[in-house]
């Protein structure tokens, strides 16, 4: 049963990702759309931000788990920047797939990149700080490639570039936007049907084997399951940052750490808040796109130091 505060959070989350879709729906690059932009172009996209804020939401709280590190999320690691590096070199050597794009070469690149990652926490000494610096510059460096190869390979793609290393949801269609919010909500299932394992991680290795919790295949499959994840997010919108750190550690204050409840409220909370972050981006840049990534940069980056600098005060 749900006590009152987590049927509260519930009931405002899904309040909130309604009246998120009634404003994406309602505003736009024209104030005055008829039902044919709204159906084509709107409601493709308003699906679009629904599923890449569940995946990130959700793929940040495990990686919080995984990691046993409340600063974790898929865009502060560099994982983003690996799925974006691989879904540029699959669009270059043409491998896309129908609706799911180009999601399998970004699947390589996220996965190798958590891998690095899921290597280096593990090495003797590493710190919370140490961690975060190297998926730092595996973003940088993710990044910086994209980057280069989109330039090398289009005389315009640096302005391609940009719009995919900010996030963007104006290329959403139908097709694809459902594809990735049956895929998302499918794989956040899949995380959420583990809670138990999730919930043995937070008390750490030691801990969790005392559970009868087979860490190392635990490990391996949510990372596996996480990589897809993210994948699917970053081959359909590009790098979207913070969305996977602000909504876990928003959700964490009104139900606690525990997956069960804390994995489908920050799909609630996900969608809600990218779906307001999008609508806020074309509203305010109107009659341009804004990129979303920039907004929830905006608010998920001062978030990101309140944070940190309130656990170092705290150590």
């Amino acid at each position: 049963m749900l006590n009152k505060r987590a049927l509260h959070a519930y009931i405002f989350g899904l309040f909130a990702w309604a009246l998120a879709i009634i404003l994406s729906l309602k505003f736009g690059a024209t104030s005055d759309a008829d039902i044919g932009v709204i159906v084509q172009l709107r409601l493709p996209r308003v699906l679009l931000a629904s599923a890449v804020g569940i995946g990130l939401s959700v793929a940040g709280a495990s990686l919080q788990a995984l990691f046993s590190n409340p600063l974790c999320e898929p865009y502060t690691l560099g994982i983003s920047s690996g799925a974006a590096l691989g879904a540029v070199f699959g669009a270059s050597l043409g491998f896309h797939w129908i609706f799911a794009g180009l999601t399998g070469t970004a699947f390589a690149g996220a996965l190798l990149f958590t891998a690095l990652l899921f290597v280096v926490a593990h090495r003797p000494g590493i710190t919370t700080l140490s961690l975060l610096l190297a998926g730092v510059m595996l973003g940088f460096l993710g990044s910086s490639l994209v980057a280069l190869w989109m330039a090398l390979s289009d005389a315009n793609g640096i302005q391609g570039a940009l719009l995919w290393l900010l996030g963007d949801l104006s290329r959403a269609r139908m097709g694809g936007a459902l594809f990735t919010l049956g895929t998302a909500s499918v794989l956040t299932l899949a995380l959420w049907l583990r809670w138990r394992e999730l919930d043995a991680l937070l008390m750490g290795e030691e801990g969790a084997l005392t559970l009868g919790i087979a860490v190392g295949k635990v490990r391996a499959s949510l990372i596996f399951t996480i990589a897809l994840l993210v994948a699917i997010c970053v081959s359909a919108s590009g790098m979207i940052g913070f969305i996977g750190l602000v909504i876990p550690h928003f959700v964490r204050r009104l139900v606690g750490s525990l997956h069960l409840r804390l994995l489908p409220l920050c799909a609630i909370w996900g969608a809600a808040a990218l779906t307001a972050a999008d609508v806020t981006a074309r509203v305010l840049a109107r009659p341009y796109d804004l990129p979303v990534g920039i907004v929830t940069a905006l608010v998920g980056a001062p978030l990101f130091l309140w944070i940190l600098f309130s656990r170092r005060e705290a150590s």
